[in-house]
């Protein structure tokens, strides 16, 4: 039996293919790692359950002598926590574990390091006890699920990731190690994921050939995509790896056809340099003796390797085909075929230079040629709203990067689904007048703005949150944090907007309990209507912070390394050479932070005199309207 059950407790009655399940992952009690032949056992002597602030169950069933399996669950439509290099940014332990979310997305291209995977072989334990989140169920994909960044393109060998040192090609051999060595609950299969950004100008050809392959493509509307050539090889490539993955966790060989092609290959190269330095006998005789070896090795390298299986890892595979459909319907139906697989993943963030219509209409294709008994995860779509329609079409699983995109921009959440959505917003949405520049919306307010410095309220009144609960925190306090480049702000930010994503999804799953999910779909856009373009802009008061703390830490740099310098001059350092190194050193690096300090501080007046012109502007804009008020009034 698989580790990893997929049930469907209700279907949407109305018009949509929303539905509520649940996703969970039953896992060996005890579990062991190849490490000097120790045993790490995972025993605990009572059964415990946990339940999250939005009333969600998560249960843990820990039976004493290891005789019953531990069960996680994820309730659907839900989330994985998004993490940054395996932490979920800006939350400690106890607070992560207060939110709704009963597992966490780890990307492997921010886990890598150069010494890995040469080192894995060292690794005691699991990833899962490495970040100590034995109590979630944990998925691992290569690429942060967040953004989209440009990358070399991939090959027949390896797929581009960036890691923090850079790009890395990454092989499926050295993708096998990472996962014989993390043995994460779910792992994304490796595929070779293309992006309009990714397509060169009509003519070069170099966005859509690799490894020295020259072919003519096809280029799809506008021509700035991929073409369809490049597309198609990007749904064979990834159907060929996730067959080779599926073998490997069935303890099979998944290399012995390409290395009976190469042998064949080389055999081939090698039999028509012999037969050429013979005369026409001679060679027959050779192609004989050659044939014959050539099948000896053949069926000498095909034989089956013994390797351990990893059947506790569940596997999720990408659905492909970039913006051709016909490719898309074929990716999701060739990928269903594999009964192996437990689930899908469809990445919209390739196609983020399309319009949100278009983006929506691909991800329905997909979707609608998956099979409905296995849980399907989307990429790229995490706006609320974007949500709902992506739920309408059929998905279960999405990513929490939207409220820690909105914590990354200071903003806190007022959005909330269901039948109190206006009762919410009447109460809370207390002076909120959009900064200058930035769109109008009711969904959050953004804590950097001035008006909020003596707003003594909670972030949203009758929000259960660490930091609304209680009226602990106040829009002012998180304010005042903010300009004072306290991590507490952030803290305080992400728990508020993890916190209503949470309740969000738990709204979600009981309108399509109740059957009122398409009703309170057109009442949230109607509502909150779309959210706003992040142009990537930050707060004038943001970046007036940020560049005094650059200005700051650059002269800190600077005085450290005269003082450093001078302590080495006093010392009476031996090598003369390298105290004239230190000091030339000193001098550039002196420099350079003059001409930086320049910058920020030329930066610092325009951003000075940009409010103030807005101040002024604003005032006088009242004056002249308190002065038509005076004319209009009829004297007495």
């Amino acid at each position: 039996m698989p580790p990893l059950t997929f049930n469907i407790i209700r279907q949407s009655t109305q018009r949509t293919a929303a539905r509520r399940g649940t996703l969970v992952m039953t896992q060996a009690a005890t579990a062991t790692a190849n490490t000097n032949n120790s045993t790490i056992a995972v025993t605990t002597s009572a059964t415990t359950s946990s339940t999250n602030a939005n009333g969600n169950a998560h249960e843990h069933n820990h039976v004493a002598d290891n005789k019953e399996p531990i069960k996680r669950v994820i309730e659907t439509p839900g989330c994985f926590m998004h993490t940054v290099k395996g932490t979920v940014p800006h939350l400690t332990p106890d607070t992560m574990r207060l939110q709704g979310f009963g597992g966490v997305h780890v990307s492997i291209e921010q886990l890598l390091q150069d010494h890995q995977p040469g080192g894995f072989d060292k690794w005691p334990f699991t990833l899962s006890k490495f970040l100590n989140l034995q109590d979630m169920i944990l998925l691992c994909d290569l690429r942060d699920p967040s953004r989209y960044v440009k990358v070399p393109v991939n090959s027949d060998r390896y797929v581009a990731i960036k890691t923090h040192k850079g790009v890395r090609q990454l092989t499926l051999e050295e993708y096998l190690k990472i996962i014989r060595a993390y043995q994460p609950d779910i792992v994304a299969a490796m595929a070779d994921q293309i992006t309009d950004a990714d397509a060169s100008a009509p003519g070069t050809g170099r966005g859509s050939v690799s490894d020295g392959e020259a072919e003519a493509e096809v280029q799809g509307s506008p021509s700035s995509r991929p073409g369809l050539n490049r597309v198609k090889r990007s749904v064979d490539r990834s159907l060929r790896w996730l067959d080779q993955i599926l073998l490997d966790r069935q303890g099979m060989d998944a290399f012995v056809a390409d290395r009976a092609a190469e042998e064949a290959k080389r055999r081939k190269m090698k039999k028509t340099s012999s037969t050429q330095s013979h005369d026409s006998t001679q060679g027959v005789d050779t192609l004989t003796q050659e044939t014959q070896k050539l099948d000896l090795v053949t069926r000498n390298t095909t034989k089956v390797a013994p390797r351990i299986p990893w059947p506790g890892v569940s596997m999720f595979a990408h659905v492909l085909g970039s913006h051709v459909e016909q490719e898309r319907i074929r990716s999701a139906q060739e990928t269903a075929r594999r009964e192996a697989v437990d689930g899908f993943i469809v990445d919209t963030n390739p196609l983020q230079g399309s319009s949100k219509e278009t983006i929506l209409n691909l991800l329905k294709v997909s979707l609608d040629h998956l099979p409905a008994e296995k849980p399907r995860m989307v990429y790229g779509l995490q706006a609320p709203e974007d949500v709902l329609k992506s739920i309408a079409l059929g998905a279960d699983l999405f990513d929490t990067s939207y409220p820690f995109h909105l914590t990354a921009d200071g903003k806190a959440s007022l959005y909330s689904f269901g039948s109190n959505n206006n009762f919410n917003n009447s109460i809370t949405n207390i002076n909120n007048s959009p900064t200058p520049g930035e769109a109008t919306t009711n969904r959050w307010i953004n804590l950097w703005d001035d008006e909020h410095a003596n707003k003594f309220v909670p972030l949203l009144e009758g929000c259960g949150c660490y930091a609304c609960k209680g009226g602990r925190h106040t829009r002012a306090y998180i304010n005042h944090l903010l300009k004072a480049h306290e991590m507490l702000a952030t803290v305080l930010l992400m728990s508020h907007n993890m916190y209503q994503y949470s309740k969000f999804f738990a709204n979600v799953r009981q309108s399509i309990q109740d059957g009122t999910f398409e009703q309170y779909s057109a009442s949230f856009v109607e509502q909150f209507g779309s959210e706003p373009e992040r142009t990537g802009e930050i707060h004038a008061a943001q970046a007036i912070v940020e560049a005094a703390l650059s200005k700051r830490s650059r002269l800190d740099g600077s005085n450290s390394n005269s003082a450093s310098t001078g302590r080495s001059s006093r010392n009476g350092d031996s090598n003369s050479d390298c105290e004239g190194e230190q000091g030339a050193m000193s001098k550039e690096e002196k420099a350079e932070a003059r001409r930086k300090l320049k910058e920020q501080e030329r930066f610092e007046r325009r951003e000075r005199n940009r409010m103030e012109g807005l101040k002024r502007k604003k005032e006088k804009q009242q004056t002249i309207a308190n002065i038509r008020e005076l004319e209009e009034t009829p004297e007495p």
